[in-house]
């Protein structure tokens, strides 16, 4: 109950996220709910590796114009599926039991328009959190921080009609380390990071434009 109680507060969350800011948005502004496939990629352990298994997904995506072919970009997507721990040699008393599992992703970035007419290529950034909630009792959720990297292109029938089509890297990160330094040339602070799985889908949905 819990679990589906957390669920059902994901997508509240969510909505009040992509709605609202589109309605008090200046100017012009799109809400494009999508729907697609995701490929869930492979977290590899010491141990093992776990395997999300691709599937379908959804989601939605508001874009707001900030300049001339510049949006400000706030997208959540969803995808159900399920994953099994597959342990390495000599590990084999590691459950490998398959077990569902929910993956999250709640975003804002921008997107960059090439102005060609009715067929807008463009290229996407955003960066946020990814959230995965797996169904199994033995299994914590997990929240992460994530970047996706986007690209396709939008068509448009009308001034405030069409539709979007978008592949997309989606890049659960983890930091590495953190360093710092001084001496004469100034100070500063670095950062490690990578990337513990490499996710992506291709989606596809309809853009409804409003506003001048």
């Amino acid at each position: 109950m819990n679990k589906i109680l957390k669920k059902y507060r994901i997508i509240v969350f969510a909505l009040l996220i992509l709605l609202p800011v589109g309605i008090f948005a200046q100017g012009k502004f799109e809400i494009t709910p999508f729907g697609g496939y995701m490929f869930g990629g492979k977290f590899r352990f010491y141990e093992g590796e776990l395997k999300i298994q691709d599937a379908a997904n959804y989601g939605g995506i508001i874009d707001i114009e900030v300049a001339p072919d510049t949006k400000f970009e706030i997208l959540w997507s969803q995808m159900q599926t399920s994953a099994r721990f597959r342990p390495y040699y000599g590990y084999d008393y590691i459950s490998s039991d398959p077990f569902n599992v929910t993956v999250n992703y709640f975003q804002i970035g921008g997107v960059r328009e090439v102005d060609n007419g009715n067929v807008r290529p463009f290229g996407a950034f955003t960066l946020g959190a990814a959230y995965f909630m797996p169904t199994s009792r033995s299994l914590a959720d997990h929240w992460q921080f994530a970047v996706t990297l986007g690209g396709g292109a939008k068509i448009w029938f009308s001034d405030h009609i069409g539709i979007r089509l978008q592949g997309r890297l989606m890049m659960p990160m983890y930091f590495a380390g953190v360093g710092g330094y001084f001496g004469t040339g100034g100070s500063g602070l670095t950062v490690g990071a990578s990337s513990s799985v490499i996710q992506g889908d291709f989606t596809g949905g309809l853009i409804f434009s409003f506003g001048e």
